[in-house]
């Protein structure tokens, strides 16, 4: 197929002639069309109007791609008035019938005169039985929710994943708080003598302000280290003294 088209486009104006008329096709070589469509296909006739080749009937055929011949069928064209004994020329327009897409193939314009028959050089026509048609968007719109479906779910495990992680690397709460005990009853379960300066003087034990840290763990200031407890304390060294 590919080579005889190819021979048929690098000769696509040779014309068949005989006794000095000929037969030419007007137009575009290549046409395509739908099944069950009117187009249309243009042939110029050339002949010498005398009594020989005034008369003549016009009708056309078609060879398909495999190259079988159809038979040929009867057209509207009819030959006009001329000058006697002068070159006359005859423009046809040859509709044929496209009914499915077997009907691809070159059409022809042939032409009978009493003696003789001249067939032009053709015009290939491409039939097909339907035009473009769109896919159907039914599988698409379900590819579609459930992709989005899919990536829904994913997000969703996604995120609870992420809180359950959060929370098991939250730390745990705070152990309960150690309770101190008495400044007063540390340094001993009895007070010592008030006559006596350098008891009162006495440096409290180490335990009692171990437990004077914060919540958060900060040692104490200096300040509370050694702040008195209250201002008794204070009063009964100054009487001591």
């Amino acid at each position: 197929m590919a080579s005889w088209l190819l021979g048929w486009l690098l000769l696509p104006w040779t014309l068949r002639l005989a006794g000095g008329q000929s037969v030419t096709h007007t137009g575009l070589p290549i046409v395509v069309s739908l099944a069950n469509r009117a187009v249309s296909f243009s042939c110029r006739i050339t002949y010498p109007y005398t009594p020989e080749f005034k008369d003549f009937t016009v009708r056309y055929f078609h060879e398909d791609l495999q190259g079988r011949r159809s038979s040929e069928e009867q057209t509207s064209c009819r030959p006009d008035l001329g000058t006697e004994n002068q070159t006359s020329t005859l423009e046809c327009q040859v509709t044929p019938r496209l009914r499915n897409s077997s009907a691809t193939g070159t059409y022809y314009c042939s032409v009978h005169w009493p003696r003789s028959t001249v067939s032009g050089n053709g015009t290939f026509i491409l039939v097909r039985d339907t035009g473009y048609r769109e896919p159907p968007h039914g599988p698409q719109k379900a590819l579609l929710f459930g992709f989005t479906g899919l990536l829904t779910v994913l997000s969703v495990l996604g995120t609870a994943l992420l809180l359950w992680r959060k929370k098991r690397m939250q730390v745990p709460g705070k152990p309960p708080s150690k309770q101190c005990p008495d400044p007063r009853s540390a340094s001993g379960p009895t007070q010592p003598p008030a006559e006596s300066v350098y008891t009162a003087l006495q440096r409290q034990e180490t335990e009692v302000y171990a437990c004077l840290e914060s919540e958060d763990g900060s040692p104490p200031s200096q300040e509370k280290l050694h702040r008195p407890e209250d201002d008794s304390e204070l009063n009964l060294v100054y009487e001591n003294l």
